[in-house]
């Protein structure tokens, strides 16, 4: 697996903003004999100090409170993105973005304008489409700037670093962190580099003192000494959950081509309950994308069908995203490695945009994991959860909690039901309102041990949208999936630490760290030699990142890659819509 390099200083000024034109100063006079005047040289030597004095401070500035850096390559996308290509779905209309690992000489990535091999080749890419699963077309006669063939390659995002923050304060876990790597690779192109030199950026995930490690794509954390058993799944604050969703499927996005067949189906719907939707019953009817349901005393359900787009294998930790092989003549790109799903996720984001026009009685959105099944039951001014056992009875769900909301007026709520990391809320109009508690629902850690031992997958999920008593619309239909850290690799590489065989142990001011990318990271996972410096009096265990190589806290893309004025022209214009903080 090749060692990603996400975070290197940024040597590029964005281009200065262009000022109004000014009125010309008033002409001082000259001296007799043509010198200048005593007025006009003090007036120099307070321009020359007021450019040295900000120089001077733009240093300290760089030096000690914040420091630019450009991101290379894509081991912390979607979060944060390196060079990559950009798409736009030719049915249904998803913008999305695919890696791009550019030549790497000593510490410099070479990024070129177009994806041409060092011959002047075009390059052909295998790339899917994550909403919808279109194969992008090799030549696009349409739309030329827009196919598989020699796309335009933008540079990565540029972020800015609070340096030296951990001086005043301790990391948090999730926190992405910019570092000095501890790993000194073996391959050539880091013979010339010094090691410990070269800057990183991931995820922060174990803190001094921890004993780690990852199963079925989540964190466990627990106290040397610990049994695994007695780690404890770590739950990601909602503001770094959100930087970690990933898109399954999208309604706002639904394709026209004739061979779609739409992932939502009806679930044995009862009698007399009626659906309009897409590819629904009642024939195709593609400039729709809300759902209805109408029908004053009946109910009914729709299912997610995971099996409707295959080519782009949802409910797996499938990225889009690291779909970059070449394209070979005659082969399946599938076939390559790195291209199929290699794990059932179950973390899941369940939105819609919910109207209620008659009826009182309830929505119903459901998501299941391994034997358990949640569902969100929302009334006029009432939202409940409940749960129940995939082995028990429809109607034998246990209430786990409930919340009163008030809501005026016409406008839809937004609803979010989510299931990550062992905990699962409802939130109506971006306000939480039930969620489990840790008692209520955690993970069987002895049973994901063995089946983690025994090589078995799990079920996958299921996720189904059901009303009764009602007429209702609902829009903006999307499915996300959680980020799923990986514990086992498939390619060349061997995963050393962080496995429940290996968990990373460690010691005073070491850390653990991850990128946001599983399947195109390397960290800590992957780090084999310790950190040797003894005329610092350092030395740290291989896979940690000590505490003295931390630079600072990522926390603002302040330009984001940007548009291209024209083809082959690099990215000049910042995409300033994208400008965001970090988390």
């Amino acid at each position: 697996m090749p060692v990603e390099r996400p975070a290197v200083p940024s040597s590029s000024v964005p281009p200065p903003i262009p000022t109004a034109p000014q009125a010309a100063a008033p002409q001082r006079p000259s001296n007799a004999k043509g010198g200048t005047s005593a007025l006009d040289e003090g007036g120099a030597k307070e321009t020359v100090e007021s450019i040295l004095v900000a120089f001077i401070l733009a240093f300290i500035f760089r030096a000690f409170i914040v420091e630019a850096f450009v991101i290379p390559t894509g081991s912390m996308a979607p979060t944060l993105m390196g060079a990559h290509m950009r798409f736009r779905c030719e049915d249904c209309g998803y913008r999305f973005d695919v890696n791009y690992t550019g030549k790497t000489v000593g510490d410099d990535v070479i990024i070129p304008s177009v994806a041409r091999d060092a011959k002047g080749v075009p390059q052909v890419f295998a790339v899917v489409c994550p909403n919808c699963g279109l194969k992008v077309a090799q030549a696009n006669s349409n739309d030329p700037e827009n196919d598989a063939t020699a796309p335009a390659v933008h540079y990565g995002d540029r972020i800015l670093v609070l340096k030296y923050a951990y001086l005043l304060a301790k990391p948090h876990r999730w926190d992405v962190v910019v570092f000095k790597s501890p790993d000194r690779p073996s391959n050539d192109r880091y013979a010339a580099v010094p090691p410990y030199t070269i800057n990183y950026i991931k995820r922060l995930i174990g803190r001094p003192g921890e004993s780690v490690y990852v199963l079925d794509g989540d964190v466990y954390v627990g106290k040397a000494g610990d049994r695994l058993e007695d780690h404890v799944v770590q739950t990601k604050p909602r503001i770094a959950q959100e930087a970690l969703w990933r898109i399954i499927f999208d309604t706002d996005y639904e394709p026209s081509r004739a061979d779609w067949e739409t992932p939502w189906a009806e679930a044995t719907p009862r009698s007399g309950w009626q659906t309009t939707r897409p590819g629904g019953v009642g024939g195709r009817q593609a400039a729709s994308r809300v759902l209805t349901f109408d029908n004053g005393s009946g109910a009914g359900w729709l299912q997610f069908n995971p099996d409707a787009g295959p080519d782009r294998q949802p409910l797996t930790d499938w990225l889009a995203y690291a779909v970059t092989k070449r394209q070979s003549g005659g082969v399946d790109f599938f076939e390559h490695a790195g291209l199929v799903a290699r794990n059932v996720v179950a973390d899941l984001k369940l939105s819609v945009d919910y109207e209620r026009r008659a009826g009182t009685g309830p929505l119903r959105l459901q998501l299941s994991k391994f034997n358990d099944i949640f569902t969100a039951e929302i009334t006029p001014g009432r939202v409940r959860l409940l749960k129940r056992d995939l082995h028990e009875a429809p109607g034998t769900d246990r209430e786990l909690s409930s919340a009163t909301f008030s809501a005026t007026g016409a406008t839809p709520l937004h609803v979010e039901f989510t299931n990550a990391d062992y905990q699962v809320a409802v939130r109506i109009n971006n306000r939480e309102y039930v969620k489990t508690t840790p008692e209520q629902y955690h993970p069987n850690v002895e049973k994901l041990l063995t089946d983690y031992r025994r090589g078995e997958t799990p079920p996958r999920p299921e996720v189904r949208i059901g009303a009764e008593g009602q007429t209702c619309a609902l829009s903006h239909v999307s499915l996300w999936r959680d980020v799923y850290y990986t514990n086992h690799d498939f390619d060349t590489s061997e995963i050393k630490w962080g496995t429940p065989d290996r968990p990373m142990r460690l010691g005073n001011d070491e850390y653990w760290v991850l990128g946001d990318n599983s399947l195109m990271s390397g960290d800590g996972r992957y780090w084999g030699m310790p950190v040797e410096l003894p005329a610092e009096s350092l030395e740290a265990q291989p896979g940690v990142v000590p505490g003295r190589f931390l630079l600072g806290k990522a926390f603002f893309v302040y330009w984001p890659a940007g548009h291209r004025p024209a083809p082959g022209l690099p990215g000049l214009v910042p995409n300033f819509g994208d400008m965001r903080f970090i988390h």
